[in-house]
């Protein structure tokens, strides 16, 4: 019986990993460019081109490393680590975005929040200190930043088990074909 050659890991989840992260912040930077960066519907953009690139270099990596198949394990680990990647990368951009590039940007979004808010009719007078308070905590630098890694970490797990099931591709065996 053959032995098969193990597939390279680590250097095809940082070029797919880069790949997803850069893909990502240049649709942020046009949107951005065109003032779309607050707009809710952006995200929605934002997230189905996300899916479209992991499961198109998920399929690169299966077809190019992997021979064509892959259980949902292999896929799942190789879409989890360029999530991590990804996050990383995404995590940089938005402190310099929020930080360096747009300072004000931040203030732009804790106003538009505080519109939403009070326009809610659902939310009573009397909690809006409260939550004004909380807001204001929420939107520094350094807690945004810690924020957005840790919820682009959990978001990229999420895409990772929804795509990986549906880019694996077993390996039929014989008692599977009859």
């Amino acid at each position: 019986m053959e032995e098969k050659a193990k597939a390279p890991f680590w250097k095809p989840a940082l070029i797919y990993g880069l790949i997803v992260g850069f893909v990502s912040i240049l649709v942020s930077v046009i949107f951005y460019l065109f003032d779309l960066y607050l707009a809710r519907w952006t995200n929605w953009v934002n997230l189905g081109i996300s899916v479209v690139v992991l499961a198109y270099v998920l399929v690169a990596y299966r077809n190019e490393y992997l021979g064509g198949t892959a259980s949902y394990g292999k896929i799942f680990r190789m879409a989890f680590v360029i999530g991590i990647i990804s996050a990383i990368l995404g995590t940089v951009y938005t402190y310099l975005m929020w930080g360096v590039i747009d300072p004000e940007l931040a203030d732009r979004a804790r106003v538009m929040a505080e519109e939403r808010i009070m326009s809610n009719p659902r939310i009573p007078e009397s909690m809006y200190d409260d939550i004004m308070e909380r807001m204001e905590r929420n939107f520094g630098l350094t807690r945004m930043t810690i924020m957005g890694f840790v919820s682009g970490v959990i978001f990229n797990t999420i895409l990772a088990l929804i795509v990986s099931a549906f880019v694996k591709k077993e390996v039929k065996t014989l008692s599977q074909v009859s």
